[in-house]
């Protein structure tokens, strides 16, 4: 099983959390991969002291995005900072658009799907997770299914499923989905995908696919905004921003590597 997910630099200080906090309810047999953007040596270096991590790390083309988003490139940075260190709101979802649906969702999961081909299972997450406690219940969940997400069907259809948690058994039909949610990612230009079009476009697939596969749901206790005490994962991802949240979980993951160690 790979524990996969995807940063760019401004989420260096969340990736490193999400190291460490796996590491301590896992030990070092988990293989961890890391698709990263923009971190410099120190900071892929530092990562890289954590055993049994592989990184994938590629520069930006600042330009590229800012010419499909249809910016100029000083306002897609002011984005890029926004996003990293705050909230996403309708003024600055277009940057999470390149990054989140057209970099993460689009190329990284199924290229770590094509270059472990020998592994069985892929654990994709935001990397603005905190964890703590085991996986395990969870992974039994993915191990049993094709594919495994938070499901919310009578929710809008941007939220009918939750993106920051996808399970996949690595499978020709798992590929086989993944290019069919590529295809409808495609299907509009940076410029006009809408917010919420990552876990849209995810939904249309599961339509299409939805009777090839089998789904299993995540439990709400391991994709929490909420940060509630009986939660096993906090994310980040909420209007408190993710600096002020970084701090809050950082308190909390000390306090319980304290009490093991008492």
């Amino acid at each position: 099983m790979i524990i996969h997910s995807y940063l760019t630099d401004g989420f260096y200080g969340w990736a490193e959390l999400f190291v460490k906090s796996f590491r301590f309810h896992h030990g070092n047999d988990y293989k961890i991969f890391l698709t990263t953007r923009n971190l410099n040596k120190k900071q892929i270096e530092n990562l890289e002291s954590f055993p049994n991590i592989h990184i994938s790390n590629e520069k930006l083309n600042i330009r590229d995005i800012a010419n499909r988003a249809k910016m100029n490139v000083e306002d897609i940075l002011k984005l890029k900072h926004k996003i990293e260190n705050d909230a996403v709101t309708e003024k600055s979802f277009i940057w999470k658009q390149a990054i989140s649906v057209e970099d993460r969702y689009k190329r990284s999961i199924i290229e770590v799907m094509y270059a472990f081909p020998q592994e069985d299972y892929l654990v994709h997450f935001d990397i603005d997770m905190y964890f703590r406690d085991n996986l395990f219940d969870l992974f039994k969940t993915i191990k049993d299914n094709d594919i495994t997400i938070k499901f919310r069907l009578n929710s809008k259809i941007n939220r009918k499923v939750m993106g920051g948690l996808i399970g996949f058994k690595i499978s020709e039909k798992t590929i086989r989905f993944m290019k069919k949610w590529i295809n409808y990612i495609d299907e509009k230009p940076l410029h006009k995908k809408p917010i919420g079009y990552g876990q849209t476009s995810f939904y249309l697939a599961y339509l299409f696919m939805k009777n090839e596969l089998s789904w299993g749901n995540v439990k709400s206790k391991y994709i929490s905004p909420r940060f509630l005490e009986t939660d096993v994962i906090w994310s980040g991802n909420t209007k408190d921003g993710k600096e002020k949240n970084l701090i809050k979980c950082y308190e909390d993951f000390e306090s319980r590597r304290k009490m093991k160690c008492l």
